[in-house]
């Protein structure tokens, strides 16, 4: 999952990635990775919002077959 706002990356992470580094509870990085016996979620949230001038850019490469849904809300107003 790559996240990129304004041309600048913000964050770059793999399933693996995040359970390697034990991101499965909540942390000050944003990301959490939330598993079940059916089910893994990658969820990427911020305590502050998140602005940009030009662009936000959310982009997932599945390299998995079992990948079923990928689905992004992104909660948009002006400041």
């Amino acid at each position: 999952m790559i996240l990129d706002i304004d041309g600048v990356n913000v964050t770059n992470i793999s399933y693996a990635a995040a359970r390697n580094l034990g991101l499965l509870a909540q942390n000050p990085f944003g990301l959490v990775l939330l598993q079940s016996a059916l089910v893994k979620t990658l969820t990427v949230g911020f305590p502050t919002p998140l602005r940009f001038e030009r662009s936000l850019r959310l982009s997932v490469k599945v390299s998995e077959p079992s990948v079923v849904q990928i689905l992004a809300n992104v909660i948009h107003g002006s400041a």
